[in-house]
């Protein structure tokens, strides 16, 4: 039984040390801005705050990151998704009160 409680122990204490895996947070957000509307607005805070930020667009959807951006461990996405009248803004990877959601709130 004490080996028993030991290897418990041992299993807690190891479980605790063990490096985690951030959550894969999702915010979602909708504006009546056009696409181009938010990406311009998103673009200047983020240049005012000096980061890195790349811009793809397909026939779907926008995609906005700091993906591949030295010193940039954990790159979020922001995607904007086209909904007719309005654009449904998918934040994800970011803090959730951190620079990035700051600056998609100040823009939708």
């Amino acid at each position: 039984m004490r080996d028993f409680g030991i290897v418990a122990l041992l299993s807690v204490v190891a479980t605790a040390a063990a490096p985690t895996v951030p959550s894969s947070s999702v915010e979602s957000y909708v504006t009546g801005k056009s696409t181009q509307q938010f990406a311009d607005c998103y673009r200047r805070t983020q240049a005012r705050d000096g980061e890195s930020l790349w811009y793809v667009a397909d026939r779907r959807q926008v995609a906005l990151s700091n993906l591949g951006a030295p010193a940039v461990r954990q790159p979020y996405f922001i995607e904007i998704r086209d909904r007719g009248t309005l654009r449904e803004i998918l934040l994800r990877g970011a803090a959730s009160g951190g620079r990035e959601a700051q600056g998609v709130s100040q823009c939708v």
